[in-house]
């Protein structure tokens, strides 16, 4: 009898393959260069595509024992800024360069898996001091994402000759296959060969995805370890689909939520951040152009001025889209390119999950908010308080909101009768209108003008729409004392930011 594996010995996503290993195209290439003196290592490649497993498997195919590497994970030290105190940390001694190459200087390899997870600064000043530490005798095996492979010779373009660079992609379909193989023949199974043809397209050259799925397909059928008789599987994924999703909920879910809400979270208007997501999860492309999430979100809309709206706020929301996906969390997984005017999805783990995503399902989880405002406040105050005002704008688009400041849209004011935009703005535009009661504030002809618009409109809403913001202690005629106020003086900007952000969060 054939020896006997458990299944997670054979597919394991989470675990080194050492069973189903399979040299990928690099191996070889990759291997001479750990064996030349001197040279340093990049690896660079989205999550899932084997690059950790490689390193692993060269380091014992070389014959390079624990005690010949020191390998250190950046996850561990993401909030150090400084290079050299990351290593000092890792190495347990103190932040000097001397010493620290000193004890460099005991093993053949640095290894710093996860390299990108690295504080930006400390990634950089590692970089600095390569070039050095290969006179020195030092190799370095950085493995990462290929933006931080990229910093690398940013820092020090003289660095290409002392480093061979690797950049992985997905795997051959040829490659899968024989992952597939080598798992099947261990528990004694055999995969359809539609079964087979439907994994290999699925995990598109991903060996952790094809782990999953195949993992998946054997639970599902109760083979828990190796075969006594060949087992045939015959399966559909359409019917797994609820229990891949699962694998990968925890690692992304949460990501892509808050990715639909926007920025910190603040509820974008006409839910534009979530069409934005909700349009890259249909397109099934990595890379997805600007052009053609404009015509799908807003082109198709006939009204022009609902149009003109949408198309505002798409642009805002592109505009805050890089500090967006940096905020929560996906800079390792997807960017967007201000340069070529593209959404980039760089790890194909994510594509993968987002192409088995239910998007009713996100739009449940961030309560998709029916507004037919394209902005959620405008402001109204006298021209001697406008650095305030710019300030209290600042904040409030820090928050995510969608504000109307003149000064933000004098391209769209431009040559237009101000009081009939003015007045279309502030009637039907605005969710809400924040009126700076300063002393200048009455004498003012537009801010009557504004304050007019604004109580009309008032009285049409069913909500509350006028949100006095006091800055100095003066009455203005039209404004009830008996009208909640905010005074700035005891609240102070951010605060009063604060607290409008949870009001248009609630409506």
């Amino acid at each position: 009898m054939t020896q006997k594996y458990t299944l997670p010995q054979v597919f394991n996503e989470a675990a080194f393959p050492e069973v189903v290993f399979v040299p990928p195209a690099e191996f070889k290439f990759v291997r001479a260069s750990l064996k030349t003196p001197g040279k340093h290592v990049t690896i660079a490649g989205p999550s899932g595509t084997g690059k950790t497993t490689l390193i692993r498997r060269l380091l014992r195919d070389l014959d390079i024992g624990e005690t010949d590497f020191h390998w250190m994970n950046g996850r561990q030290y993401a909030g150090i800024e400084s290079g050299l105190a990351v290593l000092a940390q890792s190495l347990g001694c103190a932040v000097d360069f001397e010493e620290i190459t000193e004890l460099l200087n005991t093993v053949k390899h640095v290894i710093i898996d996860d390299f990108h997870f690295l504080h930006s600064a400390a990634r950089k000043e590692i970089a600095a001091n390569l070039k050095l530490w290969h006179e020195k005798n030092v190799r370095f095996v950085i493995v990462g994402i290929a933006s931080s492979a990229d910093e690398l010779l940013q820092v020090d373009p003289e660095l290409g000759i002392r480093n061979d660079p690797y950049s992985f992609k997905q795997q051959s379909p040829k490659f899968i296959e024989e992952l597939l193989t080598l798992g099947a023949n261990a528990l004694n199974i055999s995969f359809s060969g539609a079964l087979t043809a439907e994994i290999v397209q699925a995990c598109n050259g991903v060996p952790s995805i094809a782990h999953v799925i195949a993992r998946i397909c054997c639970v599902s059928t109760d083979i828990e370890e190796t075969q006594d008789d060949l087992t045939v599987l015959e399966l559909n994924l359409r019917d797994l689909r609820t229990e891949v999703l699962r694998i990968f909920h925890g690692k992304y879910r949460d990501k892509v939520v808050a990715l639909a809400k926007g920025k910190r979270q603040a509820r974008a208007v006409h839910n534009t951040y979530f069409d934005i997501v909700y349009y890259i999860i249909k397109s099934e492309l990595s890379e997805i152009p600007q052009e053609n999430l404009y015509h799908a979100i807003v082109g198709n809309i006939g009204d022009a001025k609902e149009r003109a709206r949408k198309a505002t706020s798409f642009y805002n929301c592109m505009n805050n889209l890089s500090e967006v996906i940096e905020q929560q969390g996906l800079s390792d997984t997807m960017l967007y390119n201000k340069g070529s005017k593209s959404v980039s999805i760089e790890d194909p783990s994510f594509r993968f999950y987002l192409s088995l995503l239910d998007t009713d399902e996100i739009k449940a989880r961030i309560h998709v908010r029916n507004s037919e405002y394209p902005y959620d406040v405008a402001v109204s105050f006298a021209g001697d308080v406008r650095a305030t005002v710019e300030q209290f704008v600042s904040a409030l688009k820090a928050r995510g909101l969608n504000v109307f400041y003149d000064f933000d849209q004098q391209a769209q004011l431009w040559g237009t009768d101000l009081r009939v935009k003015l007045s279309e703005v502030y009637a039907e535009e605005a969710l809400y209108m924040v009126v700076f009661l300063s002393d200048s504030y009455p004498t003012r002809d537009w801010t009557d003008l504004e304050l007019q618009v604004g109580k009309a409109a008032a009285a049409k809403r069913t909500d509350e729409y006028l949100l006095p913001l006091r800055l100095d202690d003066v009455n203005v005629v039209g404004i009830k004392s008996t009208i909640g106020h905010l005074d700035l003086n005891d609240i102070g900007i951010d605060q009063a930011a604060d607290i409008l952000a949870e009001k248009v969060s609630q409506h």
